[in-house]
């Protein structure tokens, strides 16, 4: 039976909570409100309903990291539902370890069963459901959305599916997403940028499906690689990421469109904005000038830049950096 905890409690002062919390030192009428209260600050939009009644124990703890989050979380079961706040702008996506325990996890149609050292991606922009049916700790690493799908538009097809920890990329991301607890706290601001870039990058290593399901996905994968690595050229064209493999730009374009949903150029102008969106807010290339950020990313005229910006994000660029 769940409970939803208790609600004649008022609510607790903000300077009482912080970005962490063990219910192992508060108060026991206090557990379940600072629980809550706590869980909602870190994800605006997320209720938690418990098993029973407050929980003896349980642990959130936070470490920022650049444009993202790392959250280690202990919890007795309970179920766990998100909704976007409409104030929020689903900015992030999220990598969930499952280090103890079992959870079941689902997300528009997809649902999938976790256990210990599975993972999967979940997508903030949209609601989903997280029930654990006995004690667990899960972590969870959140991203810069725009950078994630800009980076591997191919996971919007599997938000809430389970990567297996039979899969040795799982394994791989997995073991370092752990690792991080003990060496994030040390490092400093621009190492926790360069290692947010290349986790992204190292989302292609997992795994949500057997490898040999698709027929074309390493021409999908290598696409994106080859855009990835000329990003910046100004000349790049559909017709030379096709030329990288050998065949037409039309039946590359065929593959694109079956597994990505969109064609060659669309995937190059969509990195090359999202690129450009990052570095606007890249308190290293503050010094640099929009135009000078959109030769850098590969567009020959920032009249040009600013009104494709504009199109895709609804403000110019220099309202962009000051948001």
């Amino acid at each position: 039976m769940w409970s939803d905890g208790l609600p004649q409690l008022e609510a607790l002062p903000g300077e009482v909570i912080g970005p962490d919390v063990d219910l192992r030192r508060v108060e026991e009428e206090q557990r379940y409100l600072m629980w809550t209260q706590v869980a909602r600050r870190s994800f605006p939009g997320l209720t938690v309903r418990f098993e029973g009644n407050t929980p003896d124990s349980g642990m959130i703890r936070r470490i920022p990291i650049s444009s993202g989050d790392l959250f280690e979380i202990e919890s007795a079961p309970a179920e766990v539902n998100f909704r976007p706040s409409p104030s929020a702008d689903g900015a992030f996506i999220s990598i969930m370890v499952q280090a103890e325990g079992s959870t079941m996890v689902q997300q528009g149609q997809q649902r999938s069963g976790l256990s210990k050292g599975d993972m999967c991606l979940l997508d903030e922009a949209c609601s989903f459901k997280i029930v654990g049916e006995d004690w667990s700790r899960i972590c969870f690493l959140r991203l810069p959305r725009l950078q994630v799908l800009a980076r591997h538009p191919q996971l919007e097809r599997y938000f809430a599916s389970a990567m297996p920890s039979s899969d040795a990329g799982t394994r791989l991301l997995a073991d370092l997403l752990l690792r991080l607890f003990w060496d994030a706290p040390l490092l400093s601001e621009a190492q926790h940028r360069a290692m947010l870039g290349g986790l992204i990058h190292m989302l292609g290593v997992a795994s949500p499906r057997p490898v040999d399901s698709a027929e074309h996905d390493w021409r999908v994968r290598r696409a994106v690689d080859f855009i990835e690595q000329n990003l910046a050229l100004p000349g790049l064209s559909a017709e030379d990421v096709a030329r990288d493999q050998r065949i037409s730009r039309r039946r590359l374009d065929q593959i694109m469109q079956e597994k990505l949903g969109r064609s060659i150029a669309a995937c190059l102008w969509t990195r090359r904005l999202a690129q450009a969106a990052q570095d606007l807010r890249d308190p290293a290339r503050a010094s640099e000038s929009i135009a000078q950020i959109a030769f850098a990313n590969g567009f020959g005229d920032a009249a040009h830049f600013t009104r494709a910006f504009k199109r895709r994000y609804s403000v110019t660029p220099g309202q962009w950096r000051v948001i």
